[in-house]
C-alpha cells in the first residue's frame, strides 16, 4: 500500500521482512518522533505483497506515511528501493526490532540539517545499546559485548559520551550501523547499498551493508559524525543467547569481513595466516583452558569467524593476497 510521496525534509526508513510485535513497537516510537520534526515514515517490506497478510499491511500502514513492497530478497535491495522512493533531504535509518529512545531522531538529523554544516559532512551515527533479559544471560555473552565499544553481538555501538568524527585511522574503524544512522540524500546519487552484503534469507548473510557504505564514504574523503545523544535500544532475545545460535552468526560475519575487504580493496591476511590462527586458537585452549582471558565460547566463535573468512577466500580468491603475517 503506497501513498503519494510526502513533501518532507526528512524520511525515516525502516525495512522488515515479516510482521512482528517488535516492528509495531518500533514504528510507534518512530511515528511519534517523526511527527515532532515533520518527517515522513517509509516502511519497506522485503516480501511479495501477495504473501503478506492483508490485515497486517493495513495495520502497519496506519503507523507509516507509506508502505513499499520490494520482492527481490535482501535488505540491501529493500534499502536501495526505499532510498529511490523518497526525495527527502535527509534519510534516517533504524531496524525493525530496534527501540528508538526519546530524542533519537531530532539529535541524529540535526547536524545534517544545520545551515552551517560543512559540505562534506554527509552522515551521522548514534548509540545502539543492547538490553539484556533479566535472567539467563551467559557470562561469556555479556563479557564479549561489554569488553568492546562495538560488537556484532547485541548489537552494540557505544563510542562514549562525546561527539566525534568517524575516521579511517587506527587498526579498527568504527562506523555508523544500520540500527541508528542518517545520511544526506545526495550521497545516494553515487552510492548504493551493495546486494552482495546485508541480511538476506536466501544467501544466509546477516549484515555488512552498512559498514561497506560508511567505509566507502570515508575512503572517498567524506565526513561522518558520531552523535552520542541519539540512542536506540536493541533487545537481546533469549533464543539468541546460546552458542549454537551465535556460531552461525560469527561464521556469516567472517564471510562478510572477507567480502567487505575485497570490495574495498583493503589489505587482508592470507588464507595461510587465517588457517594458522584458527589452529592456534584451538591449541591455546587445549594447552591452557581460559588462558589469556578467552572463554571457551569466545574461542569457538572466533574460530567460526576465521572459518567464514577462509571459506569466502576459497570461493573467490584474489589475484594477489597479503603475504603471510600481513
Amino acid at each position: 500500500m503506497e501513498r503519494s510521496r510526502a513533501c518532507s525534509r526528512v524520511t525515516v526508513l525502516v525495512t522488515a521482512h515479516e510482521d512482528s510485535p517488535r516492528l509495531y513497537e518500533c514504528l510507534r516510537a518512530v511515528r511519534s518522533q517523526a511527527a515532532e520534526v515533520g518527517a515522513e515514515t517509509l516502511l519497506v517490506l522485503n516480501v511479495k505483497q501477495k504473501d503478506f497478510p492483508r490485515e497486517a499491511e493495513e495495520s502497519l500502514s496506519r503507523l507509516c506515511t507509506r508502505v513499499l513492497f520490494v520482492e527481490t530478497p535482501g535488505k540491501s535491495n529493500a534499502l536501495n528501493e526505499g532510498v529511490a522512493a523518497t526525495d527527502s533531504e535527509v534519510i534516517a535509518f533504524t531496524d525493525d526490532d530496534a527501540e528508538p529512545q526519546p530524542g533519537w531522531l531530532a539529535s541524529l538529523i540535526a547536524p545534517l540539517l544545520d545551515d552551517r554544516r560543512p559540505a562534506d559532512l554527509v552522515g551521522t551515527g548514534g548509540r545502539v545499546l543492547p538490553i539484556y533479559p533479566e535472567r539467563g544471560v551467559p557470562r561469556w555473552y555479556r563479557d564479549m559485548i561489554e569488553r568492546k565499544t562495538i560488537s556484532v553481538l547485541g548489537p552494540r555501538h557505544d563510542l562514549g559520551d562525546a561527539p566525534l568524527p568517524y575516521s579511517m585511522s587506527g587498526p579498527k574503524t568504527p562506523n555508523p550501523i544500520g540500527a541508528n544512522c542518517a545520511y544526506r540524500r545526495e550521497i545516494f546519487q553515487k552510492y548504493r547499498y551493495t546486494p552482495e552484503l546485508g541480511p538476506n534469507y536466501d544467501t544466509g548473510l546477516r549484515g555488512g551493508e552498512d559498514t561497506e557504505l560508511a567505509h566507502r564514504l570515508l575512503i572517498d574523503g567524506l565526513r561522518l559524525r558520531y552523535v552520542p545523544e541519539s540512542i536506540v535500544h536493541h533487545a537481546v532475545r533469549t533464543e539468541r543467547l546460546s552458542l549454537e545460535f551465535c556460531a552461525p552468526r560469527f561464521y556469516s560475519h567472517g564471510i562478510e569481513l572477507a567480502r567487505l575487504r575485497q570490495r574495498l580493496q583493503v589489505p587482508m591476511k592470507s588464507r595461510w595466516r587465517l588457517r594458522w590462527e584458527r589452529r592456534l586458537l584451538r591449541l591455546l585452549y587445549a594447552a591452557c583452558p581460559f588462558g589469556l582471558g578467552w572463554s571457551h565460547a569466545r574461542i569457538v566463535l572466533q574460530r567460526e569467524k576465521l572459518r567464514g573468512m577462509i571459506d569466502e577466500l576459497d570461493r573467490a580468491p584474489r589475484a594477489s593476497e597479503a603475504v603471510p603475517g600481513g
